[in-house]
């Protein structure tokens, strides 16, 4: 996924945030100070691994359904998981798979000291919310891409699965959050990104977005610097 200098903004991002989840890493995250009676039962690695800028779980109420955008560690689904309560839901998307496991590997743990379990995650883009690649990355186990014709077939199922076995599907969100996520999504992408929010959201949704913006244009060597 380049842009249109050629630097693969996917992989900078990959690279960065698995080595987040291999080690903490305060260069990644901005202070946020979140209730401390909904981190009582959230394991503190983590806790450490959090790299988010603020806190958009106070938007959000019991029996919600919650989609977080680049869950990471899951920190923030953990947090969703006690607002919205045994009634809500909770579903974290994430593209990176050692932050999917990181957040995974606390699910069960997590859900006996609550008593409940209301949290997923899932992989995918978040531009892209129709498109499960935890369900490719099977297909591709057993189909492996040596040839065009092999890409032709890929392509074929991702569009079967889009389709019928979307990763979220249409108007199922009551609120979609995300921490500090959406500025890595790249320019040319975003507009389908906020496309894909507004087709997942419920009518009368609504979007709660923690991010870091500019107030001026980023000079092109500070955009193009992975």
């Amino acid at each position: 996924m380049t842009g249109p200098s050629g630097m693969n903004v996917e992989s900078a991002v990959r690279d960065r945030y698995s080595a987040g989840a291999d080690s903490a890493d305060a260069t990644l995250c901005c202070v946020v100070d979140y209730e401390p009676k909904y981190l009582e039962v959230i394991p503190q690695e983590l806790i450490e691994k959090d790299y988010g800028c603020g806190d958009p779980t106070v938007y959000c109420r019991t029996g919600q359904t919650v989609l977080d955008l680049g869950c990471g560690g899951g920190k923030v689904c953990y947090i969703l998981s006690q607002k919205v309560g045994r009634e809500g839901r909770v579903i974290g998307v994430d593209m990176n798979v050692d932050m999917l496991a990181l957040a995974r590997k606390y699910r069960k743990e997590i859900g006996e000291r609550l008593g409940y379990a209301n949290v997923e995650f899932r992989k995918g883009r978040i531009q892209d919310l129709r498109l499960n690649l935890d369900l490719v990355d099977a297909w591709l186990g057993e189909h492996p891409v040596r040839s065009a014709a092999d890409l032709t077939a890929l392509e074929a199922y991702s569009a079967e699965i889009s389709a019928n076995a979307p990763l979220v599907e249409d108007e199922s969100i009551d609120v979609i959050v995300s921490n500090c996520v959406l500025n890595r999504v790249r320019p040319d992408q975003k507009a389908a990104m906020f496309a894909e929010m507004y087709r997942a959201l419920r009518n009368g949704g609504r979007a709660v977005i923690s991010d870091i913006v500019s107030d001026e244009s980023v000079p092109e060597a500070m955009q193009q610097d992975p």
